[in-house]
């Protein structure tokens, strides 16, 4: 019972496993026993984090050095940093990822954790590596290039918070993306000061998935593009040939001096031939304001919806539903608002899908910042709340139990241990729907 067969294993292996923790942990290992004890320098990557050495503000960069001098002559797959000062200039951290890309790293992380007054810059090497595959940049600078990117590799490209060090921030934006023959992923998050045009242009034959943060004004060219993420306000697209679209941003548009409600089909008429689609809380509460303005478009090819409703908004959880007429997946995230509401809620309104197609509804509590310090100030209210919020949730359960004609699988991820015996009480409409708890 006590024989320690990962210890026997060979030290590619063991290296290989520990390339996927943090350094940290992987350093931790060494006092396992004498067979662990240098094994961490073997590792073909690193993965830090200023916080670990918050002691001393030199100390990453000696233990950094110690590493890479290590191990020289190895390839060094894997180089991520997080790092909370802008010491580029005190430490050399430039010329690390130098040395990462010039040993074949396949993913290069870099995130300088904050928005410093100035941006580390990174070397021109990364604009020629043969080997990564992933590249994240978050609050760094960027150079023009005076050569032809090629990163022949790279299939996910993470830009957040870029400064562009001259007025040519599309251009090297352009250069990254057209010198990625095999780009699959693209996320761009824009800074208030980054210097590019208020519409960007983003072409590319392969891209697959691109996530707009922060940036109203882009265009895509990309013929093969499957799902699309808006974190942040757009104007009018036509994206129907998206497979998969996940918002979440307010529809706001400014008419005249007044900032005045962008109605919803404006922006989801554009998807509404999507099959799987993603809802975020602020958005689903800005189409709940708009909904006496202006019907929400209905998305008869949604196959799967993942939506985020407050406690709040919940009783216009059957109206919602009718987006979806043939909808078969839904994952329901639920969001307690600590305010406790007077009425108790009652779901009547059945709409179509629960009628003909909806088989799998997998309901999961969101548990927020504010309920667990409410939790700990104030145990008297906490317990109210908490009363009030079962009542909510096990009515939401009833609803899909009672309701459904051909539900097939309810799934409950709740943290009340006492839901399995108020099941009992409820009739399913559906005999053959099997109930789950993870």
């Amino acid at each position: 019972m006590g024989y320690d067969r990962i210890s026997l294993l060979p030290d590619s292996l063991l290296t290989q496993i520990l390339l996927h923790l943090p350094t940290k942990d992987s350093v931790k290992t060494s006092l396992l026993s004498t067979r662990w004890r240098n094994l961490w320098l073997d590792v073909p990557g690193l993965d830090l984090h200023s916080n670990d050495f918050r002691y001393s503000s030199s100390a990453i960069k000696t233990f950094t050095d110690k590493f890479l001098e290590s191990n020289r002559e190895s390839r060094l797959l894997k180089f991520k940093i997080k790092y909370d000062e802008c010491n580029v200039y005190l430490f050399g951290i430039s010329e690390w990822f130098v040395t990462a890309v010039n040993r074949g790293a396949r993913v290069l992380d870099v995130d300088t954790l904050r928005c410093p007054f100035y941006k580390d810059l990174m070397p021109l090497d990364v604009y020629k590596s043969r080997s990564l595959v992933s590249l994240k940049l978050v609050n760094v600078g960027l150079l023009n290039p005076g050569f032809v990117v090629s990163l022949p590799c790279l299939k996910i490209m993470h830009l957040e918070d870029i400064q562009y060090c001259s007025d040519d921030g599309a251009l090297i934006v352009e250069k990254l993306v057209s010198g990625c023959p095999v780009l699959e992923d693209l996320t761009l998050c824009r800074s208030f000061d980054d210097k590019l045009p208020v519409v960007l242009r983003v072409s590319s034959q392969t891209l697959k998935r691109f996530c707009v943060k922060s940036g109203s004004g882009m265009e895509n060219d990309a013929p093969g593009l499957k799902c699309i993420e808006f974190r942040d306000d757009v104007g009018k697209k036509n994206l129907s040939f998206l497979h998969m679209v996940d918002i979440d941003f307010k529809f706001n548009v400014e008419i005249g001096s007044n900032l005045e409600m962008k109605y919803p089909n404006e922006v989801l008429n554009g998807v509404s031939s999507v099959r799987h689609l993603i809802i975020s809380q602020r958005t689903l509460k800005e189409l709940y304001r708009c909904l006496n303005m202006e019907p929400i478009s209905k998305f008869h090819n949604l196959s799967r919806l993942e939506v985020s409703f407050s406690s709040l908004l919940l009783q216009v959880l059957p109206n919602f539903l009718e987006i979806g007429p043939n909808l078969k997946y839904l994952t329901l995230y639920l969001v307690f608002s600590t305010e406790i509401e007077g009425e108790n809620l009652e779901l009547t309104n059945v709409p179509r899908c629960l009628l003909s197609t909806l088989e799998c509804v997998e309901i999961k509590e969101v548990i927020t910042g504010e309920e667990t310090g409410m939790m700990r100030t104030n145990k008297i209210r906490a317990l109210r709340v908490a009363k009030k919020k079962k009542k909510i949730w096990m009515e939401v359960v009833r609803y899909f139990l009672e309701d459904s004609l051909v539900l097939k699988n309810l799934i409950l991820c709740l943290t009340d241990s006492d839901i399995t015996k108020k099941l009992l009480t409820f009739t399913k409409r559906f005999r053959r729907c099997q109930t789950m708890f993870r």
